[in-house]
């Protein structure tokens, strides 16, 4: 089956005249008739009833018809955009994120990326950090944007520190800890590692690290064994179990967004972990690249603290 076919066959059922449809597609009338007839014999049916005095549809054309359609706009539509792509000579940039939070940063980065790459088509996948740096490994993303992972190693992939990430306290605003510090002051408290033990916490600990976590006997935020903490896999999930009264979480900065029902306090004995990019060594070469720009600019753009 092909284009001239079912361009014959979708004219020739409009027209029901074959000299119609031939000047409608340039063609002669027996090109047009071996054409039908060439489709009848592939789909083992007959599509017209022919007279001399007259052409209709059989009903196996009448039902075929719609799909027919369907098939030459799908061609069409796929030839056009694929020419465009070819002639625009776009820019891809395949990237990977772990937590939904991180797009806000995404988003100011490709906002200050685009004029630079007008033709540029990012493709995003929300994914835990080990299955995307596998993506990664095998050619199937360009970069992806999270904090360091300390178990992975490959020669072949590099890691650029973005930004030295502390943990903020998200709290909601009616928690008990609030009121025991002193805000009377413009600067905003911060809280103690004392003062959290003694209340419930929101873990925001991706699956893949949990029996990790769980076992190394030392952890880097802490964790009171005795309350009975929640664990959830990303900040889209903590925010809502902190506001609704389940305990504060620590949330890396590059990750925090303001919310009107939260509270946001630094604490003041946060370790502090690398936040930044995975990409391929052979693919950060090209310093012209979409990539390489879209390092440059998270680099060098500003994270709204808290």
């Amino acid at each position: 089956m092909n284009t001239t076919q079912l361009e014959c066959f979708i004219s020739l059922s409009s027209t029901l005249n074959y000299m119609k449809t031939a000047e409608q597609l340039s063609l002669s009338q027996p090109a047009i008739t071996k054409q039908i007839k060439s489709l009848e014999q592939e789909l083992g049916a007959r599509l017209f009833d022919r007279t001399t005095r007259s052409v209709s549809l059989t009903q196996v054309g009448r039902q075929f018809l719609p799909e027919a359609s369907e098939m030459l706009n799908t061609y069409y539509h796929s030839k056009e955009w694929i020419s465009n792509f070819s002639r625009k000579a776009p820019h891809s940039l395949r990237l990977g994120y772990s937590d939904p939070h991180c797009m806000n940063l995404v988003s100011k980065v490709l906002k200050e990326l685009l004029p630079s790459f007008p033709t540029l088509h990012p493709s995003l996948t929300f994914d835990q950090t080990d299955a995307n740096l596998s993506r990664l490994t095998s050619g199937q993303l360009d970069l992806i944007l999270g904090m360091r992972d300390a178990r992975f190693s490959d020669d072949n992939i590099i890691f650029r520190k973005l930004h030295e990430d502390y943990f903020i306290c998200v709290l909601s605003k009616d928690h008990p800890i609030l009121e025991k510090l002193d805000f009377s002051s413009e600067q905003k408290p911060p809280v103690t590692s004392e003062l959290l033990w003694e209340y419930r916490q929101v873990i925001n600990l991706p699956p893949y690290l949990m029996k990790h976590y769980f076992s190394r006997g030392h952890r880097i935020v802490p964790v009171n064994d005795d309350l009975d903490n929640v664990i959830c896999i990303n900040t889209n999930e903590a925010y809502p179990l902190v506001i609704a009264g389940f305990g504060y979480s620590l949330i890396p900065e590059h990750l925090i967004m303001e919310h009107p029902d939260l509270v946001f306090l630094k604490w003041k004995e946060s370790p502090h972990s690398a936040f930044g990019a995975y990409y391929r060594k052979d693919a950060g070469k090209d310093k012209s690249s979409a990539l390489a720009e879209f390092l440059r600019i998270a680099k060098n753009l500003y994270i709204t603290k808290p």
